[in-house]
């Protein structure tokens, strides 16, 4: 007879889905000392919604399969609303526990279609609430009621490119959360990009040799342009490339297009010494000191 009264009563409530007047609570003394009754909606679909119970939101993302904990009313008022935006809505109000003695129940809804393609919310089953209860992975499992306010403290460490030293940048991030999927885990955030590398001296040796074999004055710099595309450059190495070419024109022209191709910036100020004419260095220190712009 424990949970006799519970279920008949579910099931004879459940048919018109329309369920009970009045905006009843649990009798007094009658809840259960950990929970009161949940409600569980599932689409049979997989179809995205979100689930509306008193007027209050209670996931922020849409879920397919939602678990309500901890329900403070016995008549509630649902409404799915899909995050297609196309599928009507549905409201509905029902009992979520027996009237006669407050008894903690679970019941289930799901979301099915009908022949001519409508969305209707139909009873699937009613238990007692297991208050040891464990969750399928796709489940989403929450308690009714206000969002819970979530402080995130990350701590990401990585190398500045500019001065090769090891960086730790804290990050807080404030979140409202109503619910969460129980057996899934946080994902880590996202590891900083990793520094550039400056081409290995193989590499760079067949670079070289490559703007070197170049005929002419123009070619030398645009295929020295065209390797910085995907490669990076350490500063000694620029002021190699430097030297390759004859004009102090075509110099200063490589020098500021591989500015920002190169691995150690704070030591870029020594490309200077490669200019005969100060002029040169002076646009050089000029075009540095405005990061390159």
């Amino acid at each position: 007879m424990r949970f006799t009264s519970a279920f008949l009563l579910c099931v004879l409530l459940i048919p018109a889905l329309s369920f009970a007047q009045g905006d009843r609570r649990y009798p007094a003394g009658r809840r259960g000392d950990h929970e009161s009754s949940t409600l569980s909606v599932f689409s049979e679909n997989g179809e995205l919604f979100f689930l509306v119970l008193n007027g209050v939101n209670q996931n922020n993302a849409p879920q397919s399969k939602i678990r309500v904990e901890g329900l403070p009313e016995y008549g509630n008022d649902v409404e799915i609303v899909f995050a297609d935006n196309r599928t009507p809505a549905i409201k509905r109000r029902i009992n979520i526990a027996d009237p006669v003695d407050g008894r903690e129940v679970n019941m289930t809804l799901k979301i099915e279609r009908n022949r001519e393609g409508y969305a209707q919310l139909r009873f699937h089953k009613c238990t007692e609430v297991d208050h040891n209860y464990h969750p399928p992975q796709d489940e989403y499992v929450m308690n009714y009621g206000k969002p819970q306010q979530t402080n995130t403290v990350t701590e990401t460490t990585y190398t500045d490119p500019n001065t090769g030293q090891l960086v730790t940048q804290t990050t807080t991030t404030t979140t409202n959360e109503t619910g969460y999927n129980r057996h899934q885990e946080t994902p880590p955030p996202p590891p900083p990009p990793p520094a550039p590398v400056a081409m290995d001296q193989q590499t760079f040796n067949d670079v070289k040799q490559m703007i070197a074999n170049s005929s002419f004055e123009d070619t030398k710099l645009s295929t020295a342009k065209t390797i910085l595309t995907n490669n990076y450059i350490s500063t000694d190495q620029v002021m190699e490339i430097c030297k390759l070419f004859s004009f102090e024109d075509s110099k200063v022209a490589f020098a500021k297009f591989a500015y920002n191709k190169t691995v150690d910036k704070n030591s870029y100020y020594k490309v200077g010494s490669v200019f005969d004419f100060d002029s040169n260095k002076k646009v050089l220190n000029d075009y540095i000191s405005r990061g390159g712009r």
